[in-house]
């Protein structure tokens, strides 16, 4: 009987320890450290392999980060130095029992920002800091230039897609999406920056993560004309091959492929690691007004063009102009378009990717097509996107006719009609708006 009691004691002791035991939690260990560099901040990210419990210590140009219950990898130990825009050096040291400790040398007294990002698709929890560096953001806005003989220059935002932590799609052989495309917008820009009468910008001129809200922010800040995303698609199907052409869509996507490609593209946030409250709200809907409904209409036209010049030296996946709700084209007021290059899931297209020749062939043709719907030689009414650029918002009130706003706005009822889609000339609804263009100067 002793015997037994003394059996069903240590049975239980054993469940008992084993139940604290699972309990407790698992130590993290620090994985590998990672830094990008981007105009107005430098990024420090650290990969862990579980969600890290840490404090965070400032001091005079330094970050500390304490990690509890946590391990390095071996060969993270030491002293690292970085020498990088506000970030010189960092140190990892492991302290006993159980604790890993992160000092971040800053160049200057600088504003961090420290996060953390959960685990999801391919990358782990990562603790981030970014070094924020206001100075070298806080550049004057550009103003909008005049060229001879009044004409103001064409404004070009060229978007090259993902950056940073956030890849894009990978090819077999390993080729990043956002390097390929980073490639192919520094020469649309060059292209078109020399031509007379346009200047060209992007919104990321390295390999960083830019948040779609800034990409807005930017095409805004430069006062666009046009907004261009650049992208490489992919597809589980490796022989899937060719180019196409979205415009923002107000619902749902216009086929199922658009909307498995808008499902991928608003992902990036959540990639490139972007601060909580600081994505891109889902939940936002896109109220389509008028105004909205004509640039939307403009993009489709440009697109169009796009899609027909592309098609002179490469496969076309969709023979027309796709929708689907992209975050990154957001943009009611600005004619946004976003171009994908060619599958880079495809082997023969990843090569073609690759290739300095090719990515000069997109590149010409997005700037063809930019000159062919901005003609260089246009005034202010003149060139096919010039409806959507110099034009007002015009509430309707009671008593108007097309006739008598065409006449108080130095336009004609024609213009009228084909700017706002008019078929019913008589039905104008008081408190409706229009879109009048602009008297020429």
């Amino acid at each position: 009987m002793f015997r037994m009691v003394r059996v069903i004691y240590f049975l239980l002791a054993g469940i008992v320890v084993s139940a604290v035991t699972a309990g407790a939690a698992a130590p993290t260990e620090v994985l590998s450290v990672r830094h990008w560099v981007a105009p107005d901040h430098t990024r420090f990210v650290i990969d862990t392999s579980h969600d890290a419990d840490f404090r965070i210590e400032k001091g005079d140009r330094q970050v500390t980060l304490i990690l509890e219950n946590a391990f390095l990898s071996s060969p993270l130990a030491g002293l690292k130095v970085f020498n990088r825009p506000g970030l010189k050096t960092v140190s990892l040291a492991a302290l006993p029992p159980s604790r890993v400790v992160i000092e971040i040398s800053l160049s200057e007294n600088l504003q961090t920002n420290v996060f953390k990002l959960k685990k999801f698709l391919d990358k782990p929890e990562r603790i981030v800091v970014d070094i924020l560096m206001p100075e070298t953001g806080k550049k004057a806005k550009p103003k909008r230039e005049e060229t001879g003989g009044g004409k103001r220059e064409r404004v070009v935002v060229i978007d090259p897609g993902h950056g940073g932590d956030a890849p894009g799609a990978i090819g077999k052989d390993g080729t990043y999406e956002k390097d390929v495309v980073l490639d192919i917008s520094r020469k649309l820009r060059d292209i078109v920056n020399k031509k007379s009468g346009y200047r060209a910008f992007l919104t990321r001129d390295g390999d960083y993560y830019v948040p779609f809200k800034k990409r807005l922010v930017i095409a805004r800040e430069h006062g666009a004309d046009l907004f261009l995303s650049i992208h490489a698609d992919a597809a589980r199907n490796r022989a899937a091959r060719g180019s196409s052409v979205y415009c923002i869509a107000a619902g749902a996507a216009s086929s199922e492929a658009a909307r498995i490609l808008a499902d991928n593209e608003n992902l990036a946030d959540v990639i490139g690691g972007v601060p909580a409250g600081e994505q891109s709200d889902v939940s936002d809907p896109i109220i389509l007004d008028m105004f909205q409904t004509h640039v939307k209409n403009q993009s489709r036209s440009f697109g169009r063009i796009l899609l027909s010049k592309m098609k002179s030296f490469n496969g076309i996946k969709f023979g027309d102009v796709q929708e689907a709700p992209l975050y990154v084209l957001r943009l009611p007021e600005i004619t946004s378009v976003l171009l994908e290059t060619a599958f880079i899931s495809n082997p023969v297209e990843e090569k073609l990717l690759k290739n300095g020749d090719f990515q000069e062939k997109i590149a010409l043709a997005a700037a063809q097509s930019i000159e062919t719907f901005f003609p260089p030689s246009a005034e202010n009414s003149g060139g096919a996107g010039d409806a959507a650029l110099s034009a007002d918002a015009y509430t309707v009130k009671g008593g108007d006719t097309l006739y008598s706003i065409a006449a108080s706005h130095g336009t004609t009822a024609a213009a009228l009609k084909k700017v706002n889609n008019i078929r019913q000339p008589d039905l104008l609804y008081v408190g409706s708006k229009l879109i009048v263009p602009r008297k020429k100067k």
